[in-house]
């Protein structure tokens, strides 16, 4: 039986293999959407309860994020790589725009801040539309896959989109100067066919990405650095937040853990429910009152 939760906020999503008959007409009737082999989904805007599966039946996910203009921000592929986890798509990290980082110092540099991906065992890109550097390598991510883009307003998907098949001429905008951020172009999620075989499915660029259904207690599977040492912490309940005696923060201080994963752990935490046990707890504390 399906919970609140699961339920989706809407019926049929991009990518959905539906049961159509005709009506006599140019168009037919949606009659049932098959089971989903995989989803990327959220939290729906007006109904939390509820999820909005954005695409459905892709193979992998590619997170697209760009080294400056917008600034790389580890929290959002994180979220994006947990979604993938959880929903069975196979992640692809993408790091566009990699010609901003023009000094070998400062290519080195994103290659040491982008390691800890790396050796997690992520595959990882580095890519630049603007002078085709590794426009060839995601050309062989993507033959032969169904694979939706998804990342930050202005980190240039659409770019990449045109670099790697001339004649699409996705519409795409510069970035703000004054904010560095992106302007919105893909208004809506897009089914492309690729002439070299296979399908991208564009999404919107966010500035956010929630995650549906995960609690607190779920979080750290999703972090396998911070699992592997947590079981030296004091208290057998530790968060990794705010409590004395935990092995994690003081691994971190140590650099066993990358002070920027631990970060984003700790600022999903913050905005995830508590977990089902401490909420039981809290509901039979109320009733004794």
């Amino acid at each position: 039986m399906t919970t609140p939760r699961e339920r989706s906020a809407a019926v049929v999503a991009v990518g959905d293999e539906v049961i159509v008959s005709e009506n006599g007409g140019e168009r037919g009737v949606v009659e049932a959407v098959l089971p989903r082999r995989s989803i990327l989904a959220r939290p729906d805007v007006f109904h939390h309860h509820l999820k909005q599966v954005i695409v459905a039946n892709a193979d992998q996910l590619l997170i697209v994020a760009s080294w400056r203009d917008p600034k790389l921000w580890p929290e959002l592929v994180d979220r994006y790589l947990i979604a993938a986890e959880r929903n069975g798509l196979s992640p692809v990290i993408c790091v566009n725009k990699i010609d901003l980082a023009d000094a070998e110092l400062r290519i080195a540099a994103c290659r040491a801040e982008l390691q800890v991906y790396v050796d997690l065992g992520y595959r990882m890109l580095l890519t630049s539309a603007l002078t085709g550097k590794g426009v060839d390598k995601l050309k062989d991510v993507l033959h032969g896959q169904t694979t939706v883009l998804a990342g930050m307003s202005g980190v240039g998907k659409s770019t990449l989109l045109n670099a790697i098949q001339p004649g699409l001429e996705l519409r795409t905008a510069e970035v703000s100067d004054w904010s560095h951020t992106g302007r919105h172009t893909t208004t809506q999620v897009s089914l492309i066919r690729l002439q070299m075989g296979g399908f991208v499915v564009d999404t919107p660029g966010i500035r956010e990405f929630g995650l549906n259904d995960l609690r607190q207690d779920d979080l750290v599977q999703f972090y396998p650095e911070i699992a592997a040492v947590q079981g030296r912490c004091r208290f057998g309940d530790c968060t990794h937040t705010h409590e004395p005696g935990c092995a994690v923060k003081a691994a971190v201080r140590q650099g066993n853990v990358p002070k920027a994963r631990f970060e984003s752990y700790t600022s999903i935490f913050a905005t995830l429910p508590k977990s089902r046990a401490e909420e039981r707890a809290q509901a039979v504390e109320r009733a004794w009152r």
